[in-house]
């Protein structure tokens, strides 16, 4: 009878704790989906009121967004100063700093380039992961988020793939798409830059491997 007891005590435990740890981990993709949410709502109305992309934008002083010139190309994607999505400057870090002078995001980005962009003061802290960076850039006629940023330097900027794990991954892609890490508006992405949609660390056979310990996904979302 006694062992008994002490087993019942021991799941129950168990169980309290696994409930507990689900229910935080719930939370946190709520959280995250929240954010996205909200940064859709702050490109909307920026573009909707200066009829331009933030960062892109041409007039950031005439418009009042900055005090000095910050301008973008005006083409409609995020780019660096080169036209690319490999280093942290221009439109790329831009960005966020016109959504945060605009007042479209209660939050203070510094548009800081290269070696001094960094996570929070630069560019969002997501949600989910440890001090992971979100970065907006342009691509194939859209605008993305990846959530995968940790760094960057005079040369480029670095993502890593130990930013989420499978399930929290596979948790947020539901809630706002399919499910699927290869189609739809959340992609599973890897490497150590920008949207490159291959990570055989999260994904095995077209889904997210359940099987992985620890965080190995980035993802890329469409910006809405």
């Amino acid at each position: 009878m006694e062992t008994a007891i002490v087993i019942f005590i021991i799941t129950t435990l168990f169980g309290i704790i696994f409930f507990v740890k689900k229910t935080a981990k719930e939370s946190d993709i709520k959280s995250l989906v929240m954010q996205i949410k909200k940064y859709d709502a702050a490109l909307n109305s920026f573009t909707q009121k200066y009829h331009a992309l933030p960062g892109d934008v041409v007039g950031t002083v005439t418009y009042g967004i900055t005090e000095t010139n910050t301008d973008g190309d005006g083409d409609n994607v995020i780019t660096d100063y080169n036209k690319k999505i490999l280093q942290a400057n221009g439109e790329i870090v831009n960005f966020w700093m016109h959504l945060s002078k605009s007042k479209m995001l209660d939050e203070n980005y510094n548009g800081a380039e290269n070696e001094n962009a960094k996570t929070g003061n630069t560019f969002p802290t997501s949600k989910i992961g440890e001090k992971i960076g979100i970065v907006a850039f342009g691509a194939e006629g859209k605008t993305f988020y990846q959530i995968g940023f940790i760094f960057s330097n005079i040369d480029r900027l670095y993502t890593n793939n130990n930013s989420l794990t499978t399930k929290e991954a596979l948790m947020f892609d539901k809630k706002i798409d399919d499910g699927n890490p290869q189609k739809g508006r959340v992609m599973s992405a890897g490497f150590n830059t920008l949207n490159i949609l291959e990570n055989d660390k999260c994904v095995k056979f077209g889904e997210y491997d359940q099987n992985a310990l620890g965080p190995v996904c980035q993802l890329r979302i469409e910006a809405k």
